[in-house]
């Protein structure tokens, strides 16, 4: 697998929130890793929040690079106890400082092992499964507006316009425990992974998304620049944070 990644602080915002890690190279016990944060909270605490969380993730899978990861239940549980204890450590710098008080992160991290991607996930970061013929969003937001999809409130067309959209249900670091949905999806039909922030898919329909990368087929830092462009041109709301990764062997670090 090869991956590259960019953040973009959009037309709108002042800082940055967004955090992005993409390592090609093993990380611990793991052949390589994505991951994609979203922070909120008071002045800088957002960043703080996504790198710390991404950080702190990273220092786990680090320490425990000595596990057994036969079966995919174990890499689950891995990510899983990984993003518990990012959780742990930035609830414990909101509770402690009070400059970063209410602070958390969305948090989504991706492995591929043999051909199957691993993920962990909190908040309304996402995954993308792309081929040439169709997009799919391998992640659910967890997010107010999808539960008041779900539970028949609002229709699919109204949830970009939506007032309450940026309202996530879920996040890291803003209790003591958090809840993590754990996935894994099999890449033999998959070309492409997209892990991205609301800051792109907000902006943009999963079919522009599916058409840019398209468009640029070959060429991945081409695709990743053109998202970024695309969701400006639309209007930029948010930070922007984008990571694709394509199926093959590379040894290179991002």
């Amino acid at each position: 697998m090869y991956a590259i990644g960019k953040v973009d602080v959009g037309k709108r915002r002042t800082r940055n929130e967004d955090s992005i890690f993409v390592s090609n190279v093993p990380v611990g016990i793991l052949p390589n890793l994505l991951i994609v944060a979203d922070g909120m909270g008071g002045h800088k605490a957002g960043g703080v929040a996504s790198e710390l969380a991404i950080t702190s993730f990273c220092n786990y899978i680090k320490d425990h690079g000595n596990i057994d990861i036969r079966t995919r239940e174990d890499v689950t549980i891995l990510l899983k106890l990984g993003i518990k204890h990012a959780n742990q450590i930035v609830f414990e710098k909101a509770k402690t400082d009070e400059a970063f008080a209410g602070m958390g992160t969305t948090l989504t991290v991706a492995t591929v092992i043999e051909d199957i991607v691993y993920l962990a996930h909190v908040g309304d970061t996402r995954l993308y499964l792309i081929n040439d013929k169709s997009i799919f969003q391998a992640t659910t937001d967890h997010s107010l507006v999808q539960e008041m999809l779900e539970q028949g409130y609002i229709a699919e067309n109204e949830i970009k316009a939506h007032p309450q959209r940026h309202i996530i249900t879920r996040a890291v670091g803003t209790y003591a425990k958090v809840k993590v949905d754990t996935l894994i999806y099999d890449l033999s039909k998959v070309k492409y992974l997209l892990l991205c922030s609301d800051g792109l898919t907000s902006m943009l329909s999963d079919e522009e998304m599916h058409s840019i990368i398209r468009a640029q087929e070959g060429d991945m830092e081409q695709m990743v620049n053109h998202l970024i462009e695309a969701a400006n041109e639309k209007g930029g709301l948010d930070n922007i944070a984008v990571v694709i990764a394509k199926k093959q062997e590379v040894n290179q670090a991002c």
